[in-house]
């Protein structure tokens, strides 16, 4: 029996790939790729399977499409190795294809399944923050509305929709029209969609734009002490863990 090799993009699908540990049969492996910004679930699931010998963790760099790239070099490097077993990558990108049709025309048995998506009620929802931070960054500064959509939306379902800003160039022109207001307005917009969606204080949002233009975006340690002063030690802590991805972003670098 051929061994049969799933290869998880767990920024497209987030943890919806669980129960696919009960459909192994002895031989099959589930490679697993995340990055820092995983989901808690997927934590808690690491955390309980890390010694499974079917499954093969693998961290991997954030960044617009970085997670594809180094699952795509993964999936050449085993099929060099075992060109006889069976590949199936899981993911709704349609990305992916390109190379599908690359290895089934010399002869790999390949495939790609993915998982439905949210509901209506969800997409509207979801919808809501895309329109925020169209509002708050230009549509051509794709690499700025990947760091946005995935601190707002989640890893997977942000980059679900950065996908779609990214590929429907009518979409993307029709989210243009919400940018506005001049860097200062958007900025503070920015950090007040990102506090209103954790339930914290949106009256602070300016003041905490203002700290984060105050210092070099890789001074951290500085952005998290003035937080302390501004917020108190202990609550800073909440606006410094929801703001700190979007640091790059709000300084416009």
């Amino acid at each position: 029996m051929k061994r049969k090799y799933y290869l998880i993009d767990t920024e497209n699908v987030g943890d919806r790939w669980f129960k696919l540990l009960k459909k192994l049969s002895k031989r099959d492996l589930i490679v697993t790729f995340y990055t820092e910004h995983h989901s808690k679930n997927l934590e808690g699931y690491l955390t309980k399977q890390v010694h499974n010998p079917k499954i093969l963790w693998l961290e991997c760099a954030a960044g617009n499409n970085a997670l594809d790239y180094q699952l795509i070099g993964v999936l050449s490097y085993l099929i060099a190795r075992h060109p006889k077993a069976s590949f199936c990558i899981y993911s709704n990108d349609k990305d992916y294809q390109g190379t599908v049709n690359f290895w089934k025309s010399r002869g790999i048995t390949i495939c790609q399944k993915g998982f439905k998506t949210t509901n209506k009620k969800k997409q509207k929802t979801e919808k809501k923050y895309v329109v925020e931070i169209a509002k708050s960054i230009p549509t051509s500064d794709l690499s700025g509305w990947y760091q946005a959509l995935t601190a707002i939306l989640g890893q997977e379902i942000g980059r679900n929709w950065y996908l779609k800003v990214r590929d429907d160039a009518e979409f993307r022109a029709a989210l243009s029209k919400y940018c506005t207001g001049d860097e200062y307005s958007r900025g503070v917009n920015l950090v007040a969609t990102v506090l209103g969606l954790h339930n914290l204080d949106v009256t602070k949002a300016e003041e905490a734009y203002k700290i984060i233009q105050s210092h070099n975006r890789k001074n951290l340690k500085a952005i998290r002490e003035d937080f302390d002063k501004s917020f108190g030690k202990k609550p800073s802590q909440k606006y410094y863990k929801v703001l700190r991805p979007l640091v790059r972003v709000i300084k416009g670098k």
